[in-house]
Formats: structure tokens, C-alpha cells, sequence
């Protein structure tokens, strides 16, 4: 099968920055403000300054860690049939975006800050969309007790769609609460880690620091069979050097260290590569998505996700996160890098539904989302290369000169071969060009959200499991 992908490092690339990355790991090595994960780090191997909180990682216990690293996982859902598979040939699997501050209201276009109730309509309208095929709780519930807000927002997620959803913890304390909490979906602590219906980001604090509340959550995790996503958020000149080749090697190392973590709590923990890395706007100091560093960026890193054998999730799709309002606010450069980022060697990808550089969202920014996104995601479906495609015997019969056109092989294979929409699908499409008011775009997102939340019904957890995971919530919070 051939693939459209986008590989920009050479094999004596991958080896360089490879490389480089064991000795950032031995030198500075990673500063990890838990003395829980510094003790199974010291277990395995590397060398820890108490004092400084900073462990130096040899070569030994990366190459111990990369041998432990599953090489495929499932991130399950309640409905089996949309359960996901990395590694992954095809399109990446597509998600929102996640736990933005504020939205606009659907009716009055007005920015309003985000409660539960929001997030459930979020939810309750993603499961609807088939190119969502999992979720991020897209907005904040504000409304939600402080101590357990990610679990708050990981519940209201689980019971109000049947994809897989994938969330965060911010402490030990809030991990076992979540994994409680699926676990009484999903019919136990052992049917959870066979099926686990939720997973979660994890992020480092960039350059090469691990906050505690998180990564003893990831701990906690990889003892549950929890995927944990390590995703490294790296910006270019900001909190990593400004060159795309340090980046690249400091995105490795926070992803090699946390692994670490992870196989040494747990052997075959399953675990995702991943980088939302770009270059901030340098006149303000702002996160950049769309920029084209951020392509770059996550096709290198996909790479060396791929030398290690690791599932990946780099880059994204979100065509409203130059707007503080819905619809296309995009600049060409920044549609081509959100748009390209689909051909990196990814298994995972996010950023559906999203505004204002992921600090909003917008319920119509879903629907127009994932018509493009429906689009986009073709260039990266396997193109098959093998004797039966040559059909040597057909252009012998129609030889030189000849048209293909009239041959019932074009008709039978021409809706496999080519790029071809539906009539349905092609009029969905037609409202997004160039020349098109963007109000009756909008208008037309708009009533489909409505007509969605009305219609649209998603699979109810049991009522004995809802009480269950009410006295859980009650439980944690206290």
C-alpha cells in the first residue's frame, strides 16, 4: 500500500536527533518533582540529584524503555464498532478540541464562559458527527468542584457519547477517582483495562520538567491500563531553543522520559507519542497553532515516534482557531500547515470545534469542522500498489492511443480509485467556497446543531451505574 504522508528526516536525521536526545537525557536530564517517580527512575538506572529533584536518564533505561513499549494499542469506546487501533495506515483519528474557556452562544453569537450543562450539549453533538471518531471534553466546566474538575468533565464525557474519550488528571487523587468512574462503566477494574473507554494528557512542563500531580496520575495510569498521551507543547525560542532541530530533540527527550515512567511502573503500559509543538507568535508570546513550524515539527517528531515504534498523536485540524468567533478565520499559510498536518505519520490528531487558539469553542465550529476535516482526511487513504492494480492486461487491450473510459473496469473501481463525494456530500462541500457568504454558512451550522440536540439521542449509561458514579463523585469531591 502506498500512503500520502510527509516525511522530512532522513535516516541519518533520525540517528542524529536520537542521538542528541540521550545526551539531553544524561545532560541536563529532566527535572521530575515527585520522589515517588524519581525512585522508579532510580530503580532503573538513571541518577538522581535529591537535592535538585532532577534525574539524569543513561542510555541503558532508554533502551530498556523502548524495548517495553506495546507495539499497538486500542483506545476502546462504549459502542465496540468505534473503538481505534494504532498503528494506523490511513487517515489519523480525529477528536475535538479541548477544555476551552469560553464558547459563543449558539443563538446570540455572545462569548459566555462555560458550565457542564455546555460541555453535555458538546457531547451529545459530537457523537453524532462521524468524522469526530473520538473526544476531548472541548470546553471547561467551570460550574464543577475545583478539586475534581477533570474528572467532573471525564464523566459528564463518558455518559454523554459512546466514543472513546480522552481527558487528564492533575493528581494521583483525581486519577483513581476517573479510573473509578470508567471502571464502573466498563464493568470492573480488569474489563477497564481491557477495554479502556478513556484516556488522557499528560503533559510536560516544557523544557524538561514533570509537575507532580501529573505525573504521579500517569502512575497511577499505567497501573490501571489507562493509555497516557505525553504530550510535549514545546515553542520554539520560547520554552525551547529557536531552532526546529533542538526542538525536535527536546520534544524526544520529554516524550523518552516519560515513557520511562510509565514502563518502569508498569511493563507494556500503553503509552502515545505526542507533540503539539509550534512557535509562538513572538510580538505577544502566544501559542501559534496553524503555524507552519508546527507541520514541520510534528512530521519530524511522528518520525521519531515511528523509530521507536510508538502510536502518535501530533498535530491538528481547526479551521476557527484564528477567530474569536465561528467560521473559516485562517490564513493561507495556516490552511495549508492545519490542512498538511494530516499527511504526518500520525495515528492521532485533534483540534475540531476549537476558536481563538484553542482558548474557545463554538458548537456550529464542530459542524463546519468536520465537513472539512471530511474532506482533508482523503489525501491520506492507502493507495493500493500490487499486480491486480497494474491491469496490464487492459492496456494491452485498449493499447496505445485508446481511452479507458468506456472499460467497465473505470466504472466499477472509479468510486475506490477517486477522490468522488456523494451528491449529498458534494453540496455539503459546495457551501464552503471561497465566494460564499459566510453568514449563510453559518446560518446553515447553526440548524443543524439545533436540529442535532433535538434529535439526537446518545446510548444512556445503565441507571445503576449513573447512581454508582454519582457516589464516586461525592467521594472525591469530599
Amino acid at each position: 500500500m502506498a500512503v500520502a504522508q510527509i516525511s522530512i528526516l532522513s535516516r541519518q536525521d533520525v540517528e542524529l536527533v536520537h542521538g542528541k536526545t540521550l545526551e539531553m537525557l544524561e545532560d541536563p536530564g529532566v527535572m521530575v518533582r515527585s520522589e515517588k517517580a524519581l525512585r522508579v527512575l532510580e530503580e532503573g538506572g538513571a541518577t538522581i540529584d535529591w537535592k535538585a529533584m532532577r534525574a539524569s536518564i543513561p542510555e541503558s533505561l532508554v533502551e530498556e524503555t523502548v524495548k517495553k513499549l506495546p507495539r499497538s494499542i486500542r483506545l476502546c469506546a462504549r459502542n465496540p464498532k468505534q473503538d481505534m487501533v494504532a498503528p494506523r495506515s490511513g487517515p489519523p483519528h480525529m477528536a475535538t478540541n479541548g477544555t476551552a474557556v469560553y464558547m459563543t452562544d449558539l443563538e446570540t453569537g455572545a462569548r459566555k464562559t462555560t458550565k457542564g450543562s455546555d460541555l453535555r450539549d458538546f457531547m451529545v453533538l459530537c457523537d453524532a458527527m462521524d468524522p469526530l471518531d473520538y473526544v476531548w471534553p472541548i470546553v471547561t466546566a467551570h460550574d464543577a468542584p475545583e478539586a475534581t474538575h477533570a474528572m467532573s468533565e471525564l464523566t459528564i464525557s463518558l455518559t454523554n457519547t459512546t466514543k472513546h474519550v480522552q481527558g487528564e488528571a492533575m493528581s494521583a487523587h483525581e486519577a483513581r477517582g476517573e479510573i473509578e468512574v470508567a471502571a464502573a462503566i466498563a464493568g470492573g477494574p480488569d474489563k477497564l483495562a481491557k477495554r479502556p473507554l478513556f484516556s488522557v494528557i499528560q503533559c510536560p512542563i516544557c523544557p524538561l520538567e514533570f509537575e507532580k500531580g501529573s505525573i504521579e496520575a500517569t502512575m497511577e495510569f499505567a497501573k490501571a491500563g489507562i493509555p497516557v498521551v505525553s504530550m510535549s507543547m514545546a515553542l520554539c525560542g520560547l520554552t525551547s531553543p529557536v531552532t526546529l532541530a533542538a526542538t525536535t530533540a527536546i520534544v524526544n527527550a520529554e516524550n523518552l522520559a516519560s515513557f520511562a515512567i510509565s514502563q518502569m511502573t508498569r511493563k507494556g503500559a500503553p503509552v502515545v507519542y505526542s507533540s503539539e509543538s509550534t512557535a509562538p507568535n513572538m510580538m505577544t508570546g502566544e501559542i501559534h497553532y496553524g503555524a507552519p513550524e508546527e507541520l514541520l515539527i510534528a512530521a519530524a517528531v511522528a518520525q521519531m515516534a515511528k523509530h521507536y515504534g510508538a502510536a502518535t498523536m501530533v498535530g491538528g485540524f481547526g479551521l476557527g482557531l484564528g477567530g474569536e468567533s465561528p467560521g473559516i478565520f485562517i490564513e493561507p499559510p495556516e490552511l495549508i500547515s492545519t490542512s498538511m498536518t494530516s499527511l504526518a505519520l500520525t495515528d492521532f490528531a485533534s483540534g475540531i470545534g476549537g476558536l481563538d487558539q484553542a482558548k474557545g469553542a463554538a458548537l456550529e465550529q464542530v459542524v463546519i469542522d468536520c465537513d472539512v476535516w471530511e474532506q482533508v482526511r482523503e489525501l491520506r487513504r492507502d493507495v493500493a500498489f500490487d499486480d491486480g492494480h497494474f491491469v496490464l492486461d487492459m492496456i494491452r487491450k485498449v493499447g496505445p492511443g485508446g481511452s479507458f473510459l468506456k472499460e467497465i473496469h473505470t466504472l466499477r473501481n472509479m468510486k475506490r480509485e477517486l477522490f468522488l463525494p456523494s451528491p449529498a456530500k458534494a453540496g455539503v462541500y459546495g457551501r464552503y467556497r471561497l465566494d460564499k457568504d459566510m453568514k449563510a454558512v453559518l446560518g446553515s451550522a447553526r440548524a443543524r446543531v439545533r436540529k442535532t440536540l433535538a434529535a439526537h439521542k446518545p446510548e444512556p449509561v445503565d441507571s445503576d451505574v449513573k447512581r454508582k458514579i454519582d457516589q464516586l463523585l461525592r467521594k472525591y469531591q469530599g
